[in-house]
C-alpha cells in the first residue's frame, strides 16, 4: 500500500486542479498567442502600440497578444519574415512597397507575401540639431555626427538615402533613440532625425528641449525635387510657420515624412485578422488616448487610399463590409480565387 501512496498523491492534485481550473481557465488555455512588434519605448509611438494591443485583446477574446519593443519598421518586416512576430504594428508605407517589391536595401530580400492591415498615421519626419551645433542647412551636416534615426528603422534607411542622393556625407551615429537623447544633450553629436507624431514633434524631442536647444532644419525645394526623382514614392509635408505648437515661431518647414501602417504576413489567419481590424476600429478612443494623431485618420478610406500593396484577405473583408471603395491593386490576390 506504501507504493501506491505517490500515485494516489498526484491522482489528487490532478482532481484538484480540474476542479481549480473551470470554464473560463480552460478558454484562456485555449487562446492563441501573438507578437506585435512595435519600437521603441522612448518613442510616442510605442504608447500607440501598446494602446492597440490593448484593444485587440479586449474585442479578440481568442488571442492573447503581447507588444515586443523592436527596432521598428524594417526590424518589424525581417521579424515577421523571420516568423519571430506576427503583426508589425509600426511599418512605414515605404518599407511596405520596398519590401513587397524587392527594391532598395530589400533587393535580396524581396517579400511578396507581406499585406496591408491598416493606416494609423501620417507622420513628418524633422532634422533636429543643437543650436549651438553650426548646422543651418543640410550641406551643413556634411562630417558631423548625426544619429539618422534609431538603428533597424525606416528613418535610419531613409536618412541615409536622402543623404546619399544629395551627395552629403555626415559622421553617422548609430543607435536608439535613448541613446541619440542622451548624445545630443551632452553634446557628443550634433543632432538625430526623428518621427513626429503627426505633424508635431514627438516626446523624444520634447525630452530634448528641456535641457538644451535646439533648431529644425528645413529642407529646400531643390534638395526635395532630387529627391524625388530617384524615390518617387516618398511623401514629403509642409508644416506652415507657427503650426508646431512645441516652436511656435519656427518659419515654415518641409520634410520627407512617412505613413505607418500594420502590416502582417498573408499566412497570418483570415479570421483573426478580420477581428484585428474590427478592434481597432472599436477601439479608436483608447488608441487616440495614447497616441492623439490617429484622431485624424479614417482608418478604412485612408487605408484603400494609402496602401501602394495588396490588403490581407482579413482586412479586405472588413474594408468591403464597409462599403470602402477599394481599388484593384489594394484587393489581394488569395480573394481573387
Amino acid at each position: 500500500m506504501k507504493k501506491s501512496y505517490p500515485i494516489l498523491v498526484a491522482l489528487s492534485i490532478l482532481v484538484a486542479a480540474g476542479l481549480l481550473f473551470g470554464p473560463a481557465d480552460m478558454a484562456w488555455a485555449k487562446k492563441k498567442y501573438i507578437l506585435i512588434g512595435s519600437t521603441q519605448t522612448a518613442s510616442s509611438h510605442y504608447a500607440y502600440a501598446v494602446a492597440l494591443t490593448k484593444v485587440i485583446n479586449k474585442y479578440v477574446p481568442e488571442l492573447n497578444a503581447s507588444v515586443v519593443e523592436t527596432g521598428a519598421s524594417v526590424d518589424n518586416v525581417k521579424r515577421m519574415r523571420a516568423g519571430q512576430m506576427d503583426i508589425g504594428a509600426i511599418v512605414t508605407g515605404k518599407v511596405m512597397y520596398e519590401a513587397w517589391k524587392g527594391i532598395g536595401m530589400w533587393k535580396n530580400m524581396v517579400t511578396p507575401d507581406i499585406r496591408m492591415l491598416w493606416a494609423y498615421t501620417a507622420s513628418i519626419d524633422y532634422y533636429v540639431v543643437r543650436e549651438d551645433s553650426g548646422v543651418k542647412a543640410l550641406k551643413d551636416m556634411e562630417g558631423k555626427k548625426i544619429n539618422p534615426g534609431m538603428r533597424g528603422s525606416s528613418t535610419e534607411a531613409t536618412t541615409k538615402q536622402v543623404f546619399d542622393i544629395l551627395g552629403i556625407k555626415p559622421d553617422y551615429h548609430v543607435g536608439g533613440t535613448t541613446d541619440a537623447v542622451a548624445a545630443i544633450k551632452d553634446g557628443r553629436i550634433a543632432g538625430y532625425v526623428k518621427t513626429g507624431v503627426g505633424l508635431q514633434l514627438d516626446a523624444s524631442t520634447l525630452d530634448v528641449m528641456t535641457m538644451t536647444k535646439i533648431r529644425l532644419v528645413s529642407m529646400t525645394s531643390e534638395e526635395v525635387k532630387k529627391v524625388k526623382a530617384v524615390v518617387p514614392y516618398l511623401p514629403f509635408f509642409t508644416v506652415p510657420a507657427g503650426k508646431i505648437k512645441a516652436m511656435p515661431s519656427q518659419p515654415e518647414y518641409l520634410s520627407w515624412g512617412m505613413v505607418v501602417c500594420g502590416v502582417a504576413m498573408k499566412s497570418f489567419p483570415d479570421d483573426l485578422t478580420y477581428k484585428c481590424v474590427k478592434a481597432l476600429l472599436k477601439g479608436k478612443d483608447t488608441i487616440v488616448s495614447a497616441f492623439p494623431a490617429h484622431a485624424q485618420m479614417n482608418v478604412p478610406k485612408d487605408t484603400v487610399n494609402i496602401t501602394m500593396i495588396p490588403l490581407h484577405a482579413g482586412a479586405y473583408r472588413a474594408y468591403k463590409e464597409l462599403g470602402v471603395k477599394i481599388p484593384d491593386h489594394a484587393v489581394p490576390p488569395e480573394a481573387k480565387k
